[in-house]
């Protein structure tokens, strides 16, 4: 497991409905890009900034999880370029909170783990072709040892179970 404090696990509360929001001027110019569970008390937190009084409107859209809404959020920032926005500046460093830092050695170590699991899918899917599979079965049967490996691996719990269900959506439930 990962700590996440001293012996505390890694938890991702990947079940709650996150938004995306955006902060609009009286004449539409977009002004900041951001992701909460709970939009209200997150622009509570915005008030301080200096740009605040020019906030005419906000829109919220909002996502199934934290996951989908801080990629949704990442692309929008990219590709709206809100004026407030401190990651659209070429040499923004992001703060180095405790969350921040967990994200970054969380996603170094599902980046380790996700190439571990994919070079076990490609022996499988050799294995299941020298026995004779075809590529479609070879296929599956390496998908399955991807989603094995990281099941094993005991990290990252909600990732592994969306791409079993997903398998299973595909194939039907499998002993795994």
């Amino acid at each position: 497991m990962l700590p996440q404090e001293k012996g505390a696990p890694v938890s991702v509360s990947n079940q709650r409905r996150a938004a995306v929001y955006r902060l609009f001027s009286a004449d539409g110019t977009l002004l900041y890009i951001g992701s909460s569970y709970t939009p209200d008390r997150r622009c509570a937190v915005h008030r301080r900034k200096s740009w605040w009084p020019l906030v005419a409107r906000r829109e919220e859209e909002w996502h199934p999880n934290r996951s989908a809404a801080y990629t949704a959020e990442s692309h929008a920032i990219r590709a709206e370029a809100p004026l407030h926005n401190r990651m659209c500046k070429t040499d923004y460093e992001a703060p180095a909170t405790p969350a921040v830092l967990r994200r970054i050695a969380d996603n170094r170590i599902r980046g380790k783990v996700s190439g571990e699991a994919a070079r076990v899918q490609w022996r499988a899917i050799h294995k299941a072709s020298d026995a004779g599979h075809g590529w479609a079965e070879a296929q599956r049967q390496g998908e399955l040892a991807w989603i094995e490996h990281i099941e094993a691996s005991g990290l990252f719990p909600g990732w592994a179970a969306r791409r079993r269900r997903s398998y299973e959506d595909r194939y039907g439930a499998v002993a795994g």
